[in-house]
């Protein structure tokens, strides 16, 4: 006598050795998975980002102000941060601890040892360099500035970084002004242009745009000149963060005819430079909002020439090359922001999610053919226990009672659900049930028997 487990424990045997063999290489590979995610995939861009700008007055301030509308239309909060202009700026993206990653930096005013630690992402618009002086309007060249009392910018300003350089590379230096009792001066940009109208200085440098009210002024003032530098090819090919800037006779006012001359200036650009803290996800987005600032253009630079990947002084970044070389990812152009930034982040994980489901198939389910296998294997000791009944006179209770059990048999094993590697030992025993089972009822078996045990 012995005895046949019922349908339902069938099953339920079966479902648990699923989950013997699989739930190990299912945590295994969770497991690989957050290894690989905590490795290698990027954290997500932060909501937050700080731009160092200048003063409130001025233009840096006021692009920022639309860098900060646009971003905000994709759910991220610029932080401006006001300060005293581009030198101030790059030392603060210099600065682990200042929480910026951002800013405004006028060409010429970043010191070559700060210029492999940051990044530009792009040059935004020319900034002309005015020169205005009093006395003989025929001045064009800076050599011709040498001993008179100048105003370059104020301390810690850009334009002070760059009319430095220019004048000493012309033979102005500090040590020789000072010697000619004429040393520097740093007049803020509106006291400088009321010192030259005053007569207390001889010239002023400005780097503004054309609509400065202190350009404006100038240009206007009685016994004051716009110079027009006669060696503007040498100065560009000297610095290549420099261009000119061709000043046609009347552009800035033709009713007026200002200026009365051609004249050619030279012109640093405003460039957008990070630091290594800036998110390189952020990259696209800063650009698309700078080219909705600057790309219209103005008098001096011409509609969709900014932003541009020319004049720039530290290496542009290789997120903001690609952006501007081929436009937004083909992620970018089908989904928002949000969800083309996690799906970019995760596809570092494709190769190490295939690599594991390949390996989770390639030993999980052999295994697990083998174990059900195995465990229809052991439903042949009712087959092998029935035959041994045969070799002797069986009454016809027991015979009817063996019967039942081996269709009980066949009943249970028609609800498994077994993989197709195991199909084919699934149907060996349904023909050796068969076979038996025609022999206890009676019949002729129409397939040789089982292998005996």
């Amino acid at each position: 006598m012995f005895k046949l487990v019922r349908r339902r424990e069938v099953v339920e045997g079966y479902r648990r050795e699923l989950l013997r063999v699989w739930t190990p290489f299912l945590l295994l590979g969770l497991v690989a998975l957050v290894a690989t995610y905590l490795l290698f995939v990027e954290p997500p861009p932060p909501r937050q980002v700080t731009i160092a700008t200048g003063q409130p007055t001025g233009r840096y301030h006021a692009f920022a102000e639309q860098y900060r509308a646009y971003l905000a239309g994709v759910g991220i909060t610029l932080e401006i941060r006001e300060t005293a202009g581009s030198a101030e700026n790059v030392a603060l993206l210099l600065d682990p601890a200042s929480g910026v990653s951002l800013a405004f930096v006028q060409g010429g005013a970043m010191p070559p040892e700060a210029r492999d630690r940051l990044s530009s992402l792009a040059s935004l618009y020319r900034e002309p360099l005015w020169v205005f002086h009093r006395g003989d309007g025929d001045h064009d060249r800076l050599t011709d500035l040498a001993g008179k009392r100048l105003s370059i910018g104020p301390e810690g300003s850009g334009t002070r970084e760059v009319v430095e350089r220019l004048l000493a590379d012309s033979g102005v230096t500090a040590d020789a002004q000072a010697a000619a009792g004429a040393p520097f001066e740093g007049l803020p940009d509106r006291e400088a242009a009321e010192a030259l109208r005053a007569g207390r200085i001889d010239a002023a440098f400005f780097i503004v745009g054309p609509g400065s009210a202190q350009v404006q002024e100038l240009l206007r003032a009685e016994g004051v000149h716009l110079m027009s530098l006669r060696r503007h090819e040498s100065y560009v090919r000297r610095y290549p963060y420099l261009s000119t800037v061709p000043l046609s006779e009347g552009l800035l006012d033709l009713g007026r005819n200002i200026p009365p001359a051609p004249s050619t200036l030279l012109a640093p650009p405003a460039a957008l430079v990070a630091n290594a803290t800036l998110h390189p996800a952020l990259i696209p987005l800063l650009i698309e909002a700078a080219r909705a600032a600057h790309a219209p253009g103005n008098l001096l630079d011409a509609p969709g020439e900014f932003p541009s990947t020319r004049f720039v002084e530290a290496p542009l970044h290789p997120e903001a090359r690609r952006y501007q070389e081929e436009g937004p990812s083909f992620l970018r152009r089908v989904l928002p922001f949000w969800p083309a930034s996690m799906v970019s982040r995760l596809k570092v994980m494709l190769l190490p999610l295939a690599t594991v489901i390949f390996s989770i198939f390639k030993i999980a389910q052999p295994l697990y053919n083998w174990r059900i296998s195995a465990r229809i294997y052991r439903h042949y000791e009712v087959l092998r226990r029935a035959q041994r009944e045969l070799s002797r006179p069986v009454d016809p209770a027991r015979r009817a009672e063996l019967i039942a059990t081996l269709r009980q048999l066949e009943d249970n094993l028609a609800a498994l659900s077994v993989p197709l590697g195991a199909m084919a030992n699934l149907y060996q025993l349904y023909l050796h049930l068969g076979y038996v089972r025609r022999q206890l009822e009676g019949e002729q078996p129409s397939v040789p028997p089982p292998p005996a045990a």
